[in-house]
């Protein structure tokens, strides 16, 4: 009568193989998720410019201050103008709300508007 079962070598031969797979997929799919992250919240910042840059374009001549100093616009402004969803607006790096009361920096130097949400307010 014969045993049909694995022996000891063999299973220590397989944890030993997927042990080795574990060490080689688990900091790629962990560098892969933090990627995804930065990218999220990078898209999520280039939202509120954008955002901004749509209100300056239909406030234009209000905006036109902007040159003598910087003006600001908070994310509740923006909400309030329809140009952000309404409700709360989940910051990826944070799994938190982003704080509505965090602005976009907005300059005009003549010619050009430029954009600047300062990332320093999440933290």
């Amino acid at each position: 009568m014969k045993n049909k079962a694995f022996t000891l070598v063999e299973l220590l031969g397989v944890i030993v193989i997927l042990g080795i797979l574990a060490m080689i997929t688990v900091p790629i799919v962990q560098k892969t998720i933090i990627d995804n992250t930065n990218s999220v919240y990078q898209d999520q910042i280039t939202s509120f410019e954008k955002a901004a840059k749509n209100y300056v374009a239909k406030n234009v001549y209000e905006m036109t201050k902007c040159q003598i100093e910087t003006c600001q616009i908070s994310l509740k402004k923006l909400q309030e103008e329809g140009l952000l969803p309404s409700g709360n607006i989940i910051n990826p790096k944070t799994d938190k709300n982003f704080d509505l009361e965090n602005v976009v920096d907005i300059t005009y130097d003549g010619t050009n508007f430029t954009y600047n949400y300062d990332e320093n307010q999440d933290q």
